[in-house]
């Protein structure tokens, strides 16, 4: 009988000795990464759902034909195309077919459920580095800190280091050390604390910096250059089977019958929807530019549905509206972090 996996830690100590990207001329490296996800939590949830999928796995796999379906999936979305490309993009991340299916067979785990079975340190440890890189986590990361590095050059911000006394360090410490990653370091104590000091520093200028850059005044300016754009619509949606059913509930709509009472003609449920016009379809965007509360849009077809709506409420971008004020803000950040990047971040061919 065979024993519990033995933990193979050589894929992640390679990992964490890796420079994997060099951000305002300074090399950051895998083990760099893990502190940051540590500082940003975004690290501590990679291993959540690492654990959770190896679990769901381990209590049910899925099949093969779900699991292939979800690699087609990923290799879409990464524009791996041919065989070849998918060869050339593991080799150059050091993985194998293996190890990203099985990322793939957490993926399917995780989005259907199951009843989990326990899963061992070990099998956490092995499959981390595939789920760190396919993921994206990895990557996420290095944008993450690559971002406050820079931010601290551009408003040089000396972001000195906090002190290895402060609660917070400590906490980010233990922290680490009772991760995966943080474990197999196998760093002394001082040295985890110092890495921690630095990157806590960064992060707090970052948040000064970020709080100017998204300063009320900048919000309502970018609100007012996306005052059409960004309008959202709340819209009372019926779902019909054909392009006929369709055209007789939007005129029935256009009679001023109420949403309810078409759908109940029909046959079918009124549902909600909450949509703003940066993101509507194109077959729709131009009726909808246009449209107030109790205006008709569409039929228009999506995934083979047939669709039909009537506007409840048209709500314009204030910076009252939570919605509004959480788009600016990211269109903000975003542009700034994109002249924060321009030409200084030089990124391996590891994440």
């Amino acid at each position: 009988m065979s024993g519990p996996p033995q933990a193979d830690s050589s894929a992640l100590q390679a990992l964490m000795a890796a420079v994997v990207l060099e951000a305002g001329g300074r090399e950051l490296t895998g083990r760099d990464l893990v502190a940051a996800g540590v500082v940003s939590e975004r690290w501590l949830r990679l291993e959540r759902e690492l654990t959770e999928g190896l679990e769901l796995v381990a209590g049910d796999p899925p099949s093969e034909a779900e699991t292939t379906s979800e690699l087609r999936a990923f290799r879409l979305q990464h524009g791996l195309g041919s065989a070849e490309d998918l060869r050339a993009w593991m080799r150059e991340r050091e993985l194998t077919l293996r190890t990203v299916r099985e990322v793939c067979e957490r993926v399917v785990a995780r989005r259907s459920g199951a009843v989990p079975a326990a899963v061992s340190t070990a099998q956490i440890a092995n499959a981390l580095v595939a789920e760190a890189i396919c993921s994206g986590a990895l990557k996420e990361l290095g944008w993450w800190l690559a971002d406050r590095i820079l931010c601290a050059g551009a408003t040089e911000t000396s972001a000195e280091p906090i002190s290895l006394q402060r609660t917070r360090v400590k906490r980010l410490v233990f922290a680490e050390s009772c991760t995966v990653a943080g474990a197999a370091s196998g760093e002394a104590g001082l040295e985890r604390g110092r890495r921690m000091a630095w990157i806590a520093a960064l992060d707090d200028a970052y948040s000064a910096w970020s709080a100017n850059a998204t300063a009320p005044a900048e919000v309502s300016r970018r609100l007012r250059e996306h005052d059409l754009d960004w309008c959202r619509f709340e819209l009372d949606v019926l779902r019909l089977a054909s392009p006929g059913a369709a055209a007789e509930a939007a005129q029935r709509l256009a009679e001023r019958r109420t949403p309810d009472q078409v759908a109940a003609m029909a046959g079918v449920e009124v549902s909600h929807r909450s949509l703003v016009l940066t993101d509507a379809a194109p077959a729709i965007a131009g009726t909808l530019a246009g449209a107030g509360a109790g205006d008709v849009v569409g039929p228009w077809t999506d995934d083979e549905e047939h669709l039909v709506a009537r506007v409840r409420e048209r709500v314009a971008p204030t910076i009252e509206d939570p919605e509004s004020l959480a788009r600016a803000r990211e269109a903000l950040l975003a542009d700034g972090a994109s002249q924060l990047r321009a030409g200084k971040v030089r990124w391996y061919e590891r994440a």
